[in-house]
C-alpha cells in the first residue's frame, strides 16, 4: 500500500481516484487550496467542512482513506484571515496545510506565523508549502520562521523539495516532501535521492488536484524506490506519513 501525502482530492474525479486505488494509493493527505483569491474569511468554514463531511466519505467509496488539512495557502489569504485564524484554534484537526510562503510579502509572513502559532499550542502536524520560483531563497526564510518560532521538527513537513532545496532543508530537523509530478520531480529524481540521503525524513506526494497531474505519480516513484530498497522502502512510501500524521 502506497500514502499519498499531499493531494488535493477537491480538483479530481471520482474515476481519478480509483485508478489512484488501483495503482495502490490507500491512504492520503488532502490539503485546503482555494484556486481563486477568496472574498469573504467565511469561505473557509465551509471549504473545511467540505473536505472533513464530504471528501473523506467520497474518497472512502473510491478506495482510499483521505486525511483532511486546513489552512489558509499563501496565494488564497482572504480579508480579516484572523477570523479562519480563530476557527482553526477552536476546532481539532488532522494537520493544517497547506500552509507556507509564495513570495514572502509581509501579509503572508504575518498569516504564516499566526497559523503556527496555532498549530505550535494545540500540537498539530503542518504541511509547509514552499513555491516554484525563488524555492531556495523562499525556502531559506521558511526555515527562519520555524526557527524564531521553536517550531517541533516532529511537527513539520517541508514540502515541494527539489534539488534547490534539499541542500539546505536536509541541514535542518524536518520531515520532507519529495513532489512526483511534471515540472517538480520525476520518480528517477525521488527514488535517487532517497537512494542517497536515507528513508528516515522523506515522504511521497503527488500534490494532484486541480491543474493537469499524474496522479498516480506516487505509485510509480514507489515501485522504483521499491526496487532499490526492498522492504526499506515501505518507510517513504507509507510508514513515514502515518508517523508524521500519527495515525
Amino acid at each position: 500500500m502506497y500514502f499519498d501525502s499531499h493531494i488535493h482530492s477537491e480538483g479530481l474525479g471520482f474515476s481519478e481516484l480509483k485508478t489512484m486505488s488501483s495503482a495502490g494509493i490507500k491512504k492520503a493527505i488532502t490539503l485546503a487550496f482555494y484556486p481563486v483569491k477568496p472574498l469573504y474569511p467565511q469561505t473557509f468554514v465551509d471549504m473545511f467542512r467540505k473536505l472533513m463531511e464530504f471528501e473523506t466519505k467520497r474518497c472512502k467509496e473510491a478506495g482510499i482513506d483521505v486525511y483532511p488539512a486546513v489552512g489558509i495557502h499563501p496565494r488564497c489569504i482572504p480579508p480579516k484571515y484572523e477570523f479562519v485564524v480563530n476557527y482553526m484554534d477552536e476546532n481539532d484537526w488532522f494537520a493544517f496545510g497547506e500552509i507556507g510562503l509564495e513570495t514572502a510579502s509581509r501579509e503572508e509572513v504575518e498569516v504564516l506565523k499566526s497559523q503556527l502559532r496555532v498549530a505550535k499550542q494545540n500540537d498539530v502536524p503542518c504541511i509547509i508549502h514552499t513555491p516554484r520560483s525563488n524555492k531556495r531563497e523562499i525556502t531559506m526564510k521558511t526555515l527562519e520562521i520555524l526557527k524564531e518560532l521553536s517550531f517541533p521538527g516532529e511537527l513539520t513537513v517541508i514540502d515541494h523539495v527539489n534539488f534547490d532545496s534539499l541542500e539546505v532543508v536536509l541541514k535542518a530537523d524536518y520531515w520532507i516532501g519529495l513532489t512526483v509530478q511534471p515540472g517538480k520531480l520525476k520518480p528517477e529524481d525521488a527514488a535517487r535521492i532517497v537512494d542517497t540521503h536515507g528513508t528516515e525524513r522523506f515522504m511521497l506526494n503527488s500534490d494532484a488536484g486541480f491543474s493537469d497531474s499524474d496522479y498516480t505519480a506516487v505509485a510509480k516513484a514507489a515501485r522504483l524506490i521499491e526496487g532499490r530498497l526492498g522492504s526499506e522502502a515501505d518507510k517513504v512510501v507509507y510508514r513515514n506519513a502515518k508517523k508524521f500524521l500519527r495515525i
